[in-house]
């Protein structure tokens, strides 16, 4: 990224946040989100040597979701004990052969990241958040959620933040399916700081990458009160869950784009999200035959969302172009009829402007077919 594009970046996502912070706030809207700075402060600490105990690091809450999920994201057996041998080799300047947790990074960037928490802690990133995503459920909803943020600086590099459901025993996670449990939210420094040019950019970046993420979790908390949402988790057959993350990632990307951007989609994204819709159809089209296999479904399901970045992320990339095409061409309001209504309703949306505008590719008949049924 540019210099140039850094300060419009900012500039947009400035002006965006400071009419957010002064809109109308929804009464029905009671979110909270409780941030754990922690495992960033000691990581900080055990490079700089003012910490020799990597359990310092190791055992807090935000240290075993990370470690945990970059486990998960590179897909190998890795021994129980490798998080703290990784840490022990980053105090003592070795370097690891097989960074699966992401540690080199956080000394290569060791005083970007201590700017970027510092600016983090200065401003109101709760607050900013939450005036973000009340706009995006319906105002007539009750919601109320308090949520816990890790902040962090390490982890895989398939991932600057995530949301993930556990039930915790002590500080380890036991990591659950959407019905159980609480979700907790992770952000790491340390990749956001690494594909950003300044602590300013970084900071905006760090809106963003939270809104997304706790657009998520208030999603789940949504979900879970809601009848139309209940039934549609309940749907064993695995086209519906690459139906609800094309919903669910494609309006937290538009979100993102919108802190970043102040809405619009550069033309390099537009394009890579127009050209992730034909593979969303034939991925759509096989996980909806009764012959896919466990392993091919999860396969498909993963590569939808956890390969890397947004143009690989197939299921993501399609969901942004909907949201952004609805949200842009019907309004708000008709994104969030598509919150309350499911997955049927937000293809419906944007198949019928696929009639109206040649630039949106269209869904094939027989993910149609599938997902009205």
């Amino acid at each position: 990224m540019s210099s140039r594009r850094g300060v419009s970046i900012v500039s947009a996502a400035v002006l965006a946040a400071s009419f957010l912070l002064q809109a109308q706030p929804n009464p029905n809207f009671d979110v909270n989100l409780q941030v754990d700075y922690s495992s960033a402060e000691q990581l900080i600490d055990l490079c700089e040597g003012k910490l020799y105990s990597v359990s310092a690091v190791s055992d807090l809450k935000g240290s075993q979701l990370a470690a945990s999920t970059s486990i998960l994201l590179a897909r190998k057996q890795v021994p129980p004990e490798a998080f703290r041998r990784e840490l022990e080799s980053l105090r003592d300047n070795f370097t690891s052969q097989d960074d699966i947790f992401g540690l080199a990074p956080a000394r290569a960037h060791l005083a970007e990241i201590k700017a970027l928490l510092a600016e983090s802690k200065k401003n109101e990133l709760d607050r900013r958040v939450v005036a973000t995503i009340q706009q995006f459920f319906p105002r007539e909803s009750r919601i109320s959620a308090s949520l816990s943020v890790y902040i962090v600086a390490f982890g895989h590099e398939n991932a600057s933040a995530f949301v993930r459901r556990v039930v915790w025993n002590g500080n380890t996670p036991a990591f659950v399916g959407e019905n159980d449990g609480e979700p907790v939210i992770v952000v790491n420094l340390a990749r956001l700081v690494s594909s950003n040019p300044s602590t300013e950019v970084q900071f905006i970046e760090t809106l963003s990458t939270l809104a997304h993420e706790t657009f998520h979790a208030v999603f789940a908390v949504y979900q879970s009160s809601s009848p139309v949402w209940r039934m549609i988790n309940n749907q064993r057959a695995p086209f519906w869950p690459l139906a609800e993350l094309v919903e669910n990632e494609g309006i937290a990307y538009r979100i993102s784009f919108q802190e970043r951007t102040g809405g619009t989609l550069p033309p390099s994204v537009f394009n890579s999200a127009r050209e992730a819709i034909p593979t969303l159809n034939s991925s759509m089209s096989e996980l909806a035959s009764p012959s896919v296999t466990p392993t091919r479904a999860r396969e498909l399901i993963m590569n939808a969302n956890l390969s890397g970045t947004l143009e690989r992320n197939y299921g993501a990339a399609a969901g942004l172009l909907m949201a952004f095409a609805i949200d842009s061409k019907m309004g708000r309001n008709a994104l969030t009829e598509a919150v309350a209504n499911g997955p049927a309703d937000f293809f419906q949306k944007y198949d019928g402007l696929t009639a109206q505008y040649p630039e949106l590719p269209k869904l094939s008949p027989e993910v149609l077919q599938e997902i009205n049924k």
